[in-house]
């Protein structure tokens, strides 16, 4: 079976580290494609690449809006040693803007001792009893109809108390998980904004950083099924608020954190 995402992050090897890929008007948002594919394609072209190990972060900077067509990007290894692997990653629009740049590390793990004061996620109700996100169809963002969402804390434009947020997400043909797929569920939570105002207004993710914990026993138990998504805000204020947010098999084994800086233009009321 060829899922969606899949099919949408088709790669042409030019060689060299060259690639030509394409937007996808499945994943696509307002302004061009949604951050979350944009951070899968980044990925898929350093995977493709074969790196040691396994991805422990990724860092992307979106560079400013993304025409329609086709994409060209190249992947560059930046230093190996015994352990970790450094790479880059970035590509440009069909104008020559560029649209987005990577760095990505990897590394071999090996058996070490447990650190951590994470705690588990708090009870969840069960995702099936949670009414899906709407679609919208043919007027909302061509992305929103690639997931299911089932959110069931925060809801947007509903002048929330706070900025915290709470859904289970997955793709809507059960995709089974992984680092790709993970990397683009990372930018699944709502901007913050949108929870603590009545109206949308324009915004744009201007970084975004994942730290991937994910284990093969995780990834297993994940399969094409739902996983939780936690997320809040920090500090926001002059056009610009920070979004973290932790991602979590049903059981609650972590998935991944995530950090994001994004830029906003809601204003105070008069």
């Amino acid at each position: 079976m060829t899922y969606e995402l899949d099919a949408s992050l088709a790669l042409s090897d030019l060689g060299e580290g060259k690639w030509q890929g394409h937007t996808s008007t499945g994943y696509a948002n307002r302004v061009g494609p949604y951050g979350g594919w944009i951070a899968a394609l980044l990925m898929k072209a350093i995977l493709e690449q074969r790196p040691e190990g396994e991805p422990l972060s990724l860092t992307v900077t979106f560079l400013g809006g993304c025409q329609d067509g086709a994409l060209t990007g190249s992947t560059r290894l930046l230093r190996r040693s015994r352990t970790n692997e450094h790479w880059t990653a970035e590509f440009s629009d069909v104008s020559g803007a560029g649209v987005a740049h990577a760095v990505a590390t990897f590394g071999v793990r090996r058996p070490t001792v447990p650190i951590g004061t994470i705690a588990p996620p708090a009870p969840a109700p069960a995702a099936l009893d949670i009414p899906p996100r709407p679609s919208f169809g043919s007027n909302g963002p061509g992305f929103f109809n690639r997931y299911d969402v089932r959110q069931f804390v925060g809801r947007p434009f509903k002048q929330n108390e706070s900025t915290d947020s709470r859904a289970w997400v997955k793709d809507m043909d059960a995709r089974p998980l992984d680092w790709i797929s993970l990397a683009a569920h990372a930018d699944a939570p709502l901007p913050r904004i949108f929870l603590i105002t009545d109206k949308p207004s324009a915004i744009a993710t201007m970084s975004m950083s994942v730290y991937f914990h994910a284990t093969p026993d995780a990834f297993a138990e994940a399969g094409g099924d739902f996983i939780l998504v936690d997320a809040e805000c920090r500090a926001g204020h002059d056009g610009f608020h920070d979004q973290s947010a932790r991602l979590w098999t049903a059981s609650g084994r972590l998935l991944a954190t995530t950090e994001q800086l994004v830029w906003y233009n809601a204003k105070r009321d008069a």
